[in-house]
């Protein structure tokens, strides 16, 4: 099968599960009838549950993915969606929603799969296609989403909990589809096709380069170990990756923060019986961000010398938005500023990636990356336990958007010392080399 036509597979699904629909109004669904969950309940007991399991499972999920060869993790995915949804439909407790945010958590977590799938099946020469293609399905299918959620309440074709069958059906016709990905016969770790000479390692083996490597279960557990191990090393001791990496979990954390409790502050500036335009804005939002990130990727900037200026102001403008967020009642500035804060995110950790991409071996892309990804859902978590769970502090939700602000403030402020230390560094660089040259025009004019 061509690549193209795995392409065209692998997108169906991806825009098939991202067909959710009850997403863009699910606060509004839990805190009214049939759910009647209070707001406090939503923020601080459920909510919180998928976080962690974002982050607990996140590791297993990316190992299980290079073990298993990715189809079956993508199976995995469409089928937690089914039991989540199916799960958010018949659940009436709190300890309900928790189980079905817990499969949430891994649901999101094995996507992973998805994203690194294509890259095992086709060619090198082909990676820029596949990526562009599959990440347009995505958004495709969130926009579809946003639209198709919006139409439906506007003109209350059905209500908030009849929204719920839509994304299960959806769910259930990814996972169908998913059955028709073509398996895949190698991965980066623990099924290697190419030749491998693991110096000074236990597991060294030379093959034929038409053969696959066949190793025992220990064997390719330990192979595998020594090879994610050197990559971590060769991408995390370079200290520009390191500081992109720090951008861009840290950034991760606080955006997924938003993201997820953008709905509950919403509902405090949204006056009775008035239009809710949620889907509406995910849409807009959706569109936006990709045309931003598109343009992003051919904008050509010495990022080397004003990526640190960049990140220090667009990091404190991210905080001004929050601000504005944890202050005003008006729900339309309210959206304006939501979508400007997801196009900034979107457009800097697209910088990001490719940043760090540019300077790492093409098979350690899906760990460093998941690496990033895994970072910025431990501080989530970190955050989460002590702003939103009610464990630490008690914080009403506009107290928690605070809390954010002042988080991408001191985000921004870090990387203003960074680029400050930066110029210092370059300018001291600089004078020690004009003070070469006199000295060095100094010596022909003696001799």
């Amino acid at each position: 099968m061509n690549w193209i036509r795995i392409s065209q597979i692998l997108c169906v699904f991806g825009f098939v599960k991202e067909f959710r629909p009850n997403e863009p109004f699910i606060f509004e669904y839990l805190t009214h009838p049939p759910k009647n969950f209070t707001s406090v309940q939503v923020t601080e007991e459920i909510y919180p549950i998928a976080t962690y399991s974002n982050f607990a499972t996140l590791i297993i999920v990316f190992l299980l993915t290079d073990f298993l060869r990715y189809k079956p993790v993508i199976i995995l995915c469409g089928l937690s969606g089914v039991i989540t949804f199916t799960g958010l439909i018949l659940g009436r407790s709190i300890a309900a929603l928790q189980f079905v945010e817990f499969f949430y958590g891994f649901y999101i977590s094995a996507e992973v799969a998805y994203y690194t799938y294509i890259y095992a099946k086709v060619d090198k020469q082909h990676y820029q296609s596949v990526s562009s293609y599959t990440r347009s399905a995505l958004l495709f299918g969130r926009f579809i989403t946003g639209a198709v959620a919006q139409l439906i309440v506007a003109f209350k074709w059905l209500d908030y909990h009849q929204l719920n069958y839509l994304t299960l059906a959806g769910q259930v016709v990814a996972t169908i589809w998913s059955l028709f990905l073509p398996s895949v016969g190698q991965s980066v770790y623990f099924h290697r096709k190419e030749p491998n000479e693991l110096e000074g390692s236990s597991t060294q083996v030379i093959i034929d380069d038409k053969k696959y490597i066949n190793l025992s279960l220990y064997k390719k557990v330990q192979r595998a170990y020594y090879l994610l191990w050197k990559d971590f090393v060769k991408a995390f001791t370079n200290l520009y990756i390191i500081k992109w990496s720090f951008w861009w979990a840290a950034a991760s954390c606080g955006y997924l923060q938003v993201l997820s409790y953008a709905q509950p502050i919403w509902q405090t500036s949204i006056k009775e019986n008035e239009t809710i335009y949620n889907g509406a804005v995910e849409a807009l939002y959706t569109i936006i961000g990709g045309v931003a990130v598109y343009g992003v990727g051919k904008l050509k900037l010495n990022w080397l010398a004003l990526g640190d200026v960049i990140l220090c102001v667009f990091s404190i403008i991210m905080a001004i938005f929050l601000f504005i967020t944890s202050w005003s009642y008006n729900i339309i500035l309210q959206y304006a500023v939501y979508i400007a804060f997801g196009v900034v995110y979107h457009s800097l950790v697209t910088v990001a990636s490719f940043e760090v991409a540019s300077r790492i071996s093409e098979d350690s892309f899906g760990l460093v990356f998941g690496i990033n990804v895994f970072l910025g859902l431990a501080f989530q978590s970190l955050l989460t336990y002590i702003v939103t769970s009610g464990k630490v502090l008690k914080l009403d939700i506009r107290t928690q958007f605070v809390v954010y602000a002042g988080y991408f403030a001191v985000l921004g402020s870090i990387f203003m010392l960074i680029s400050v230390l930066n110029t210092i560094k370059l300018c001291k660089k600089r004078k020690k080399l004009v003070l070469c040259a006199e000295n060095k025009n100094n010596s022909l004019v003696t001799d």
